[in-house]
């Protein structure tokens, strides 16, 4: 027989939207986000720029001693970096149809309100704000998965979701 667990209500807490929206907007944006970094950030750190190297070896494998091999640091940087990437794109993946495409050309591809609006067929700035909202909630819901799925260093990403 299979015992079915039960879930603490504690477990279960209402989200502040408001805080959540500007949360995820922040972290689109190239404002500084606190106890994280902001999308572009991640982005940019996440490129190889430059010729990446092997690490400088000892004759016995090990290390170069005496060496500052500041290459190393820099590939494990761009790699959790990259995975950050794909957790973003994870989540975004996650969201429904409408969602998706709003992320997509308004957060990732930057594009004017207007234009995105035009593209979906949204009329009326309501709808939009509405719509909108619930795209930042669903990335942010989504956001917590793909962080473990991509195995992503948390302290990469900002807090996105906030509770009441």
């Amino acid at each position: 027989m299979v015992q079915q667990q039960v879930i603490d209500n504690n477990e279960f807490h209402p989200i502040d939207r408001e805080a959540t929206v500007q949360a995820v907007k922040s972290f689109f944006s190239d404002r500084e986000c606190y106890n994280g970094y902001n999308y572009q950030e991640l982005k940019r750190m996440s490129g190889a720029w430059g010729e990446l190297k092997s690490p400088s070896l000892n004759t016995l494998g090990g290390l170069a001693s005496g060496t500052n091999n500041t290459v190393e640091w820099r590939f494990i940087k761009h790699t959790e970096c990259s995975r950050a990437i794909q957790a973003v794109e994870y989540a975004i993946h996650g969201c429904d149809r409408v969602s998706r495409e709003i992320l997509m050309k308004r957060y990732i591809e930057q594009r004017p309100v207007k234009i995105v609006r035009d593209i979906l067929r949204i009329a009326g700035n309501a709808t939009w704000h509405r719509l909108d909202q619930r795209a930042c909630c669903q990335f942010a819901e989504c956001m917590e998965a793909a962080t473990i799925l991509c195995r992503t260093d948390q302290r990469l990403f900002p807090q996105l979701q906030f509770y009441l």
